[in-house]
């Protein structure tokens, strides 16, 4: 028993690997010189394995090595020394390196000649180099000004773009480095026939998306803009636009464009909750390419605890489908809060543009039919409210930015003489600010106001009067209770609204975000404005999706009232 203890652990001793290792101990150097100096040799690599032969070998070459490996940073005089062990397990050797004084630069001409000389974006690129008289020399800053000049020529359309010269003198002696790089140009390219291979949609679809115009000068960054709003459109799946400069002609290269179909049939679903209307189901259906015309049907169902609904809208793209289109639209609602039940129907039209600096317009025609049950006086109201609605968002990104704002203005009215039972005049402003204060710190803000002219308040259902209270409203008060009350005590609503909100966000850890926050306003009649004031704390987590927020509110100015818990999903602007 105990022989055979004993050769089995032999045997295990036999499969074991030696503990002996191959070692490069470089000093004097460290950081990015030391790297490229270990990644440059050739004995670096060696195993313990390696024959001796094949390790003097290499080691013979270590200094050449080690001093080609410094110049790229501008390390041309070195001292180096070295020394090699070859032992009876493995190989050593050491490498001291003294980099000496880094060659500086001194004579710097960079010059773009030919047509590309009076092109502003190649004086910009050289104005940028950090390639200047007295500082130190680096091959890399060398390598990516000639590439940054060959990237932009080919970007600009200067398909002919070479270099005459470019080189690097440099004088160890002296401790300097002269530097010349030119490139001539040639002429810039001009788009030539551009064309679209497709069998989606009518002709005219598809080239309203592209601001492409033959005989324009070459630009990518148009290409890279037809490209993103091709995406954009949603009718096409996989896009190709490439110039064809092997076909290049005359001073004008071929754009070929090649779309194929994207999704035409969607269908979507999600959950959501917040303490305003409760737990949400959501469902929808999509026709992304109805006809050849490119016309769209969207269907989306809400069923929450305390709203319900359905709307329908036919979209028409029109002249310019990027930035204009017509909607046929349709709904059904049911509303039961704590202030007021109503059931609506309505039919509408709409007619948006994008304008310049990203300003949606909207014009809009909407019909409604609305039951309801306020303040104990239940009627039926009709409608016909033609409306404009403008609203504006910019933001560095849409999950969760640090800088951005959005603004949103609404006109909108009517009269009996269109039908209506009630006459009023109405605008709506909306408006949210988020800036950054740091790395961790966001200041999130937003004012909403309302204003109401009508010569009979009491004939105005309440999807026309202003209340507050809420998640996006005054925290610390339940969903739409504040406003004016009738002579019972209960809230009808107001025809005016003044809300504000200011809130400071601090990082606490990974996604992870605490918060502190005022809200302060009400909804009211005439000039009658007591605001209310709700405060308090939240915590943040920054979610794939978007923000999920948990604030604790209390109803400062009702101390009769207990804290409220709010909850909500979805983004700052």
């Amino acid at each position: 028993m105990k022989l055979c203890r004993t050769s089995c652990w032999f045997a295990v001793a036999l499969t074991l690997p030696s503990l002996a290792a191959a070692e490069l101990s470089i000093s004097g150097i460290d950081g990015e010189l030391e790297r490229n100096v270990r990644a440059f040799t050739a004995l670096a690599s060696e195993s313990c394995d390696a024959e001796d032969w094949r390790i003097r070998r290499r080691f013979r070459s270590l200094e050449k090595e080690a001093t080609r490996a410094l110049e790229p940073f501008g390390y041309y005089d070195p001292v180096i020394t070295s020394s090699l062990t070859l032992g009876d397990d493995c190989w050593k050797a050491t490498l001291n390196v003294v980099p000496g004084e880094q060659v500086l630069l001194r004579d710097i001409n960079i010059d773009v000649r030919g047509e590309a000389a009076d092109d502003p974006p190649f004086a910009v690129l050289v104005a940028a180099a950090e390639l200047k008289p007295g500082s130190p020399l680096r091959h890399s800053e060398y390598e990516r000004v000639k590439k940054s000049l060959q990237t932009l020529a080919a970007d600009r359309g200067y398909f002919d773009a070479s270099f005459s010269d470019s080189r690097i003198d440099v004088w160890p002696n002296e401790g300097r480095a002269d530097v010349r790089i030119l490139l001539d140009s040639g002429p810039r390219y001009r788009l030539g026939e551009i064309s679209i291979t497709q069998d989606i949609l009518n002709d005219n679809i598809p080239e309203a998306y592209i601001d492409l115009r033959q005989g324009e000068y070459y630009d990518s960054d148009k290409l890279a803009r037809a490209f993103r709003e091709l995406t954009d459109s949603v009718y096409f799946s996989s896009i190709n636009i490439f110039p064809d400069v092997e076909d290049a002609s005359d001073g004008s290269v071929p754009i070929r464009i090649n779309l194929e179909p994207g999704t035409r049939i969607e269908y979507g679903a999600g959950v959501g909750y917040s303490t305003d209307i409760g737990a949400r189901l959501r469902t929808g259906f999509r026709n992304n390419r109805l006809n050849r015309k490119g016309h769209r049907i969207v269907l989306d169902v809400n069923i929450a605890e305390l709203i319900q609904g359905a709307t329908a809208e036919y979209r028409i793209p029109l002249g310019d489908p990027r930035r204009e289109w017509f909607s046929i639209t349709s709904g059904l609602s049911t509303e039961q809060t704590e202030t007021y039940d109503s059931d609506i129907q309505s039919f509408g039209a709409r007619w948006t543009r994008i304008m310049s600096d990203r300003w949606l317009r909207t014009f809009a025609l909407d019909v409604k039919n609305e039951s309801y049950d306020l303040g104990n006086v239940v009627r039926t109201a009709r409608s016909v409210v033609p409306a404009v609605i403008f609203d504006h968002k910019s933001s560095d990104t849409d999950v969760f930015p640090t800088r951005g704002h959005r603004y949103t203005a609404e006109l909108r009215g009517t009269d009996k003489t269109l039908g209506s039972n009630s006459s009023f005049v109405q605008t709506v402003l909306r408006a949210r600010w988020v800036r950054g204060l740091g790395e961790n710190y966001r200041v999130l803000a937003r004012l909403n106001a309302g204003f109401t002219d009508t010569p009979n308040f009491n004939d105005l259902p309440p999807s026309v009067r202003f209340f507050a209270g809420g998640d996006e409203s005054i925290r610390g008060f339940d969903f739409e209770s504040l406003g004016p009350k009738n002579e019972d005590g209960l809230v009808v609503g107001g025809s005016n609204l003044l809300v504000a909100s200011l809130e400071l966000e601090r990082r606490l850890k990974g996604n992870y975000y605490g918060a502190v926050f005022v809200d302060a306003g009400n909804a009211f009649n005439d000039n009658d404005f007591e605001p209310e004031v709700g405060a308090g704390i939240g915590i943040k987590w920054r979610s794939p999706v978007g923000a999920i927020r948990l604030y604790l509110g209390y109803p400062v100015s009702d101390s009769e009232k207990s804290l409220r818990l709010h909850l909500r999903l979805g983004a700052d602007l």
